[in-house]
């Protein structure tokens, strides 16, 4: 039996359903939900649920230091700047980013994994699509270090990043799951589409 250390105190901003130990992999994990991200260079294991939305999975192997975010574009169909709906994306790629190079790491020793943009529902909606051109234009125009990358299809996926090594685990989940996962996304781009209806995001 492996003892349980202690969970890193930060942890504790989080609620008890997002942070737990995990007894597959022996160590804390943390689950973050859409609109968040979390950065460490401890022996855990970061999580998520994707459909659409998109994860970039961020480490520097000098610092030790990695993280992840969990991402999606609202959608531009009602907006008449579709340039402006970008901008959440972006604000999310600068958090992890920024918060990473806090811990003393450079934008070109930086490696990125990156995950997610299913079409969860084929024929109406284009929103995975956009997340994954929008990632990869992003990466392109930073002139970042893409290592690998598993996107689009039909399928939601289990992610698992573990920041100090930079592994990055994806199982495909069920079509079973399918409406659970989109009523999520769907509310979580609800949201983000109101915040930026009453407010502007400044990027730093």
């Amino acid at each position: 039996m492996v003892d349980q250390q202690p969970a890193p105190a930060d942890f504790e901003n989080f609620t008890a359903e997002q942070s737990y130990w995990n007894n597959k992999w022996h160590c804390h994990a943390l689950k973050i939900k859409p609109g968040e991200f979390y950065v460490s260079d401890q022996e855990i294991v970061i999580t998520t649920v994707l459909g659409s939305c998109i994860s970039v999975c961020a480490y520097d192997t000098k610092t030790g230091f990695g993280g992840m975010n969990h991402f999606m574009l609202p959608d531009n169909s009602h907006h008449s700047n579709p340039v402006r709906c970008t901008r959440y994306g972006m604000f999310a790629m600068e958090q992890l980013i920024n918060e990473l190079m806090k811990h003393g790491s450079s934008c070109k020793d930086l490696k990125l994994k990156v995950t997610g943009g299913g079409e969860m529902l084929p024929g109406a909606s284009s929103i995975g699509k956009e997340n994954i051109n929008f990632i990869e234009t992003f990466i392109a125009d930073e002139h970042l270090h893409l290592v690998s990358s598993d996107t689009g299809g039909d399928q939601g996926r289990r992610v698992a990043f573990f920041p100090c090594s930079g592994k990055m685990l994806v199982n495909k989940i069920s079509h079973r799951q399918d409406q659970r996962l989109i009523k999520e996304e769907s509310d979580y781009r609800h949201k983000t589409d109101h915040q930026l209806d009453t407010q502007e995001v400044e990027l730093f």
